[in-house]
């Protein structure tokens, strides 16, 4: 069946293309003397974000706004559900105080303005420059900060491998950065290519076909790299990819695909999905405040939220 055939091929393509984003972008973070979490806070979510970022503009310029929106909106909810879910129940992560004082506040925020902007139905232009806006005052935040809490003790652990242990050329470290930004966007791309197809053999919505099944494909790429990353004991990446990709999603990616196209709401999605989003976010927060770390029993809880919300969606 072509449908699975994308799927296996595009699995297999983003896995080693993740692997060699969080190497790339690790080895990028040593020599700009940047710390590992704003490189998975800004570099690695936005690579990761790529395929949301396609599906929503190409979403856009089709005139399917409904694609466009939900799957931002599920995969938001995917990526702290199911991705920091999975990747803490395999391995507990240690949260930084730091991500307190600015990024997840912002995240949080823009959370909270993708609400209330969508309360009258319609995510205006005007509503795309403000997220626009926001975004590049989150980045110049980010990276302020970054240079400034710099620390190398995370890094130490951190084995290179072929011709990255080596090079301090950061041509040849940015130029795979980049490549494999491509390798995972492509892999993502065509296992959403091969989900569609499969969903809509059973006639689903274009709605639920967005929140599910496009939201959970072009969310593997943070799974992967939030994974990978976890497994090497980096855990500032782990979590700061899933941070900058939610707060990415919500400020670049909508508001780029509002400028395009004004996106009008359905008043059911305000009523459930949003308010889902709200919770969950929420509820990570909590977590991470407790002893500045997710525990498994926490990852478990996220993962179960996660499957939760699915079957309620596909159920109606």
């Amino acid at each position: 069946m072509k449908e699975l055939f994308l799927l296996v091929l595009g699995l297999f393509l983003l896995i080693i293309s993740s692997q060699w984003l969080i190497r790339s972008s690790v080895k990028l973070a040593t020599l700009l003397r940047i710390t590992p979490l704003f490189i998975g806070m800004v570099i690695v979510a936005f690579g990761t974000s790529t395929p949301e970022a396609g599906v929503g503009i190409v979403a856009a310029f089709k005139g399917e706004k409904a694609i466009a929106l939900g799957n931002i909106v599920g995969s938001n909810i995917a990526n702290i559900g199911l991705i920091l879910g999975l990747t803490s129940l395999l391995r507990p992560l240690g949260v930084k105080k730091s991500i307190f004082k600015r990024e997840l506040p912002i995240m949080l925020i823009c959370t909270f303005l993708l609400y209330i902007m969508s309360l009258d139905l319609l995510i205006s232009r005007l509503d795309g420059l403000i997220f626009l806006g926001l975004f590049l005052v989150f980045f110049l935040i980010s990276y302020k900060g970054g240079k400034k809490d710099y620390d190398f003790k995370e890094l130490q652990d951190f084995s290179f491998q072929g011709f990255l242990k080596n090079t301090t050329s950061l041509l040849v470290v940015g130029s795979v950065c980049m490549m494999s930004l491509v390798g995972v966007a492509v892999g993502a791309n065509l296992m959403v290519k091969g989900g569609v197809g499969l969903a809509k053999i059973f006639g689903v919505s274009s709605w639920i076909i967005a929140i599910t099944v496009f939201a959970v494909g072009t969310s593997l790429p943070e799974l992967a790299a939030s994974l990978a990353a976890s497994f090497k004991k980096m855990p500032s990446i782990s979590v700061g990819n899933i941070i900058g990709s939610n707060i990415f999603n919500i400020l670049f990616i909508l508001g780029t695909v509002a400028l395009i196209r004004p996106i009008k709401i359905e008043q059911s999605y305000l009523r459930f999905e949003y308010l889902f989003l709200i919770f969950i976010t929420i509820l990570l927060i909590v977590f991470m405040k407790t002893k500045y770390r997710i525990s498994r029993w926490e990852g478990f809880l996220l993962f179960l939220l996660y499957i939760f919300f699915v079957l309620l969606i596909t159920g109606r």
